[in-house]
């Protein structure tokens, strides 16, 4: 009888504790969901998109964002977000048809997705920290929530991000083909035949900037531009000790963007290749030790200019000088320079514009 018990006993512990670890393993997936970004000012519309989850649509998929006009104010950023996501499972395939409204022309693709590569940006979740308002003290969050975005280009580019409250990443680059056959009046009532496609789209384009008027009017799209937003660097960003800096959100020219959190990680800075900022938050501490937070603003085209006058595949610090004076709401105190072997490249006039404000909690 003893033997039966404790054989009994151990059948409740070795389900209590299955049980157990499947809940833990299902607290512990990570989920997904869909979102689309294009350049500013060449909007996009789908017509049909789907991340599928295997090499067919039988294997299931979530939508991409459609039937809505897509003009994203920055690459990457989480346009037409779907209402489906998926759980525990990377996507493998992209099959997707959209128009390019500034071409008036219809690309479509199906592309084999590198799995794999998207999972490992999952799996563990990706760890931010956070202030507990009860505690009043910093936290370690781990964010399970993602959203595949896909940034659709003129000339038929495509490129796949992976988004999460800390970094976006980009997993893929694809090259779609242009397609004729999309029968746009299925989406559109309107848009029957190739002259109420042309009345349609030349209607949604009346409100774009001039500029992009022109080069609609004229063909001189700059198809070969955005190729150059992928460009990396050796760029590693510096900052002084005495600034106590807790972190440093930077946004790159080609969507990207990348969260370092200083103070939780022995204040090591990432090395790795990055392109051109755009944008740069920045957390510190001032003279009278009180937490401000800063934002730098910077011309893409005239960042570029200076980034392409260096020499390729030499090192570059990403010098970032505060000003611990500075007080809120001032627009000047973060200057920001480039620092090669041989010599020194001040970023000001690149910079559009900063400002300043206090930060009572960190993050």
């Amino acid at each position: 009888m003893k033997k039966i018990a404790k054989c009994i006993t151990l059948i409740i512990w070795f389900n209590v504790t299955l049980i157990s670890c499947q809940n833990t393993m299902k607290e512990e997936q990570y989920s997904w969901g869909a979102a689309v970004c294009t350049p500013k000012n060449y909007p996009a519309e789908i017509f049909s998109g789907h991340l599928i989850v295997g090499n067919t649509p039988k294997s299931g998929y979530v939508y991409m964002p459609f039937d809505r006009i897509i003009n994203s104010s920055y690459l990457g950023n989480n346009d037409g977000s779907s209402s489906g996501e998926a759980t525990g499972i990377s996507p493998k395939t992209l099959d997707i048809t959209w128009l390019s409204y500034t071409e008036n022309k219809s690309y479509s693709g199906i592309f084999k997705l590198d799995s794999d590569k998207i999972e490992s940006l999952m799996i563990n979740g990706s760890k931010r920290p956070y202030w507990n308002k009860e505690t009043k003290k910093s936290e370690i969050f781990i964010d399970r929530r993602f959203v595949i975005n896909a940034g659709l280009f003129p000339g038929g580019m495509v490129v796949l991000y992976v988004f999460s409250q800390s970094n976006m990443t980009i997993v893929g680059k694809y090259q779609a083909h242009e397609d004729n056959n999309v029968n746009w009046e299925m989406a559109h009532p309107s848009m029957k035949g190739k002259a109420g496609i042309k009345d349609y789209v030349d209607y949604m384009n009346e409100d774009l900037p001039q500029e992009i008027l022109d080069q609609i009017k004229n063909g001189t799209i700059p198809f070969g531009y955005w190729e150059t937003l992928f460009r990396e660097y050796n760029l590693t960003p510096q900052v002084k000790a005495e600034d106590k800096v807790e972190t440093i959100l930077t946004n790159y020219i080609n969507g990207e963007f990348e969260s370092i959190f200083l103070s939780l990680n022995g204040n090591v800075m990432p090395i790795k290749k990055r392109a051109i900022p755009r944008k740069v938050n920045i957390v510190w501490h001032d003279i009278n030790d009180r937490r401000m937070e800063s934002d730098v603003y910077f011309d893409e085209k005239k960042s570029k200019a200076i980034f392409e006058n260096l020499k390729e595949g030499e090192a570059i610090t990403f010098v970032i000088d505060i000003d611990r004076n500075t007080k809120p709401r001032e627009t000047k105190g973060i200057s920001i320079k480039l620092k090669t072997s041989s010599r020194e490249i001040s970023m000001q006039e690149a910079i559009v514009s900063q400002e300043s404000f206090t930060k009572p909690n960190p993050y």
